[in-house]
């Protein structure tokens, strides 16, 4: 079953509460962080509906994610695809933080994190 497949980087997921039906997770990376009881995994969510320069859906190039947490929020593995652009950048920026003890990990699923997010986005006043 693909559910229980261990993550490895370029893994398409289909998750829990994907709005629109097309949003994927992407696996970018896989760390077992010393101090840590389970595997951080790092992901970018496509198609996500973020009100941002006019395009209803974009990629969310990185997000960090307990591996526990992960494996509940998604469904079902499609195959394997390129990590997105803008991973590998939101990826080593986090791992500087994280590894100089001013970065986390999110602990909360992807539907809900991707809910913060356009929330968040919204209350934004516009650039001027």
């Amino acid at each position: 079953m693909a559910q229980n497949e261990p993550f490895k980087p370029g893994q398409t997921w289909t998750y829990h509460g994907a709005t629109p039906i097309s949003s994927r997770v992407i696996i970018g990376a896989v760390d077992n962080l010393k101090g840590e009881d389970q595997p951080i995994v790092s992901i970018s969510v496509t198609d996500a509906p973020m009100p941002n320069d006019g395009k209803p859906l974009q990629t969310v190039p990185h997000l960090p994610l307990a591996a526990d947490v992960l494996r509940k929020s998604v469904v079902e593995l499609e195959g394997i695809r390129p990590v997105p652009d803008g991973f590998g950048h939101g990826y080593s920026l986090w791992r500087q933080a994280y590894d100089s003890g001013r970065g986390g990990y999110f602990t909360i699923p992807v539907q809900e994190i991707v809910g913060i997010l356009r929330t968040q986005l919204t209350q934004q006043p516009a650039a001027k």
